[in-house]
């Protein structure tokens, strides 16, 4: 998959990107902008400094006034985002990081870059904030229009080396058939990180059918998405289409750098 497409999947999965009528211009001038990467995660030592950059690609018609904005974030048990002010969390990477510079003008189909630095505390496992950009279009203003502004965030997470590496422990694990469509399995799966990092769990899902017409393989979290430490994260997750007739499954994904997790199962076919 193009790394331009599941960057801009990931931030809409995330609910990271939020958009604002703030002026009265033409919808025409609304603007088109990719940032890269869609996350960061930084593995360093206490109360060292860590530096890197955000590229931004303006990629629309007019120029535009860009600002950053910095916000600490939560992901609840079914990946659903909860920003909260800055400085607010024990995790909170705010008071630690400094963005240069904090706004800019980029021209049309320029791009540039926004320098991070990080100081880490003495003390710490894991910290973590969002790094917002807002875009404002920069048109003549105009009666009864409308500007479009987006706010996209990029999640930061540094974690200390001497941290305990991410292990997931699989607590519970169930298939069925999709109750909308036939054709889909369920999969719903309950996952701990016991680590004190993140885990990002890829894998995939094996589907045979049993008269062998039917061979497919699934990707498991294609969109990458983390499991905090110490936090419980709840899938319902859908695969398909597949046959109606009985399957042989198996699902395998890592549960830590160095672990993997494996399933078998065998979906009944669907009674006619």
């Amino acid at each position: 998959m193009p790394s331009k497409f599941r960057q801009r999947r990931a931030l809409t999965r995330l609910l990271l990107c939020t958009l604002f009528a703030i002026n009265f211009v033409d919808f025409s001038s609304a603007i088109s902008v990719s940032i890269s990467p869609f996350f960061i995660e930084k593995v360093v030592k206490a109360g060292s400094t860590v530096t890197d950059t955000i590229s931004y690609t303006n990629r629309g018609p007019e120029a535009a006034s860009v600002s950053v904005e910095i916000s600490d974030f939560d992901v609840g048990e079914t990946g659903e985002v909860g920003e909260q002010p800055a400085g607010t969390k024990p995790t909170s990477l705010a008071p630690y990081i400094r963005i240069r510079p904090g706004s800019l003008t980029v021209a049309a189909n320029q791009q540039v870059y926004f320098r991070y630095s990080v100081r880490t505390p003495q003390e710490f496992k894991q910290l973590r904030a969002m790094i917002f950009f807002v875009s404002t279009p920069q048109v003549p203003e105009g009666a009864n229009q409308i500007l479009i502004a987006p706010r996209m965030g990029i999640p930061l997470y540094v974690e200390n080396i001497d941290a305990g590496r991410a292990k997931l422990e699989v607590q519970d694990l169930r298939w069925e058939r999709s109750p909308e469509k036939l054709d889909f399995l369920l999969l719903k799966l309950v996952v701990t990180n016991e680590g004190e990092r993140n885990l990002r769990p890829t894998g995939f899902l094996e589907v045979d059918s049993s008269d062998g017409n039917f061979h497919k393989i699934f990707p498991f979290n294609e969109g990458q998405e983390p499991v905090f430490p110490s936090y419980q994260r709840k899938w319902n997750l859908r695969f398909g289409p597949v046959p109606q007739n009985e399957l042989a499954i198996k699902l395998r994904f890592a549960t830590s750098a160095t672990t993997t997790y494996e399933s078998k199962a065998v979906i009944p076919a669907v009674d006619r």
